[in-house]
């Protein structure tokens, strides 16, 4: 099964930006843990249907020098940075998008641990291109979504980029301008995507406790 998993919604600080997300939102976050090597740490937030919101930030435990965290602290600003689908196998998506000339890099495998101690691994793939979507398998981990807080629901999605561009609004949908490569790749995965141009731009509609909120674009 192929899905939009969960967005990351990146920040210079996590507890400020676990603050603006409750203030928002009127739920809490859960703290998530630490990302070794990868200089950064995280919170999270269901969004119910096997999605959740990722808070990302650098973690101060860690040397960030070369690291996601240290692209973090040095952007400065909030705001969606990127997005991923869940799927059951990256190495069929990487056979898929070798299929149509997309190139990908090598599967990563991830870890972190818990507040308690506890240790969850998991594998992610990214394409080349930084617009488009990364790729993770959980492997037997329980979903995040189904271990955090809930009371928020995802209603609406969309991510322009000049090249290829996607919306979402109950069902997933991508569109991308140029040659219907994108579009196809999806197809193969069974995501119904059409495509549509636009700016690099992202947008998510929360439905929240305290009505919607918009969050953008980092």
């Amino acid at each position: 099964m192929t899905q939009l998993d969960h967005i990351m919604y990146a920040c210079p600080d996590l507890q400020a930006g676990i603050d603006e997300i409750y203030a928002l939102t009127g739920v809490m976050p859960a703290m998530g843990g630490s990302h070794p090597g990868v200089g950064t740490r995280n919170a999270l937030l269901s969004l119910d249907n096997h999605q959740y919101l990722e808070i990302i930030a650098p973690d101060p435990e860690q040397d960030l020098a070369g690291t996601t965290g240290q692209l973090l602290l040095d952007h400065g600003g909030t705001g969606i940075r990127s997005w991923a689908i869940a799927c059951d196998s990256l190495t069929k998506v990487a056979t898929l998008a070798a299929a149509r000339n997309i190139t990908t890099r090598d599967i990563i495998d991830m870890s972190r641990t818990t507040p308690d101690g506890v240790k969850l691994a998991w594998q992610l793939l990214f394409l080349t291109d930084p617009h488009m979507p990364f790729f993770i398998d959980w492997l037997q981990l329980t979903h995040p979504a189904l271990a955090t807080p809930t009371g928020c629901q995802l209603s609406a999605f969309h991510i322009s980029a000049s090249h290829i561009s996607a919306s979402y609004t109950n069902d997933f949908h991508i569109s991308a301008t140029g040659p219907k490569t994108y579009q196809d790749f999806l197809s193969d995965l069974s995501l119904s995507m059409p495509v549509t141009e636009g700016e690099n731009a992202v947008t998510a509609q929360l439905e929240t406790p305290k009505g919607p909120v918009l969050l953008n674009t980092w």
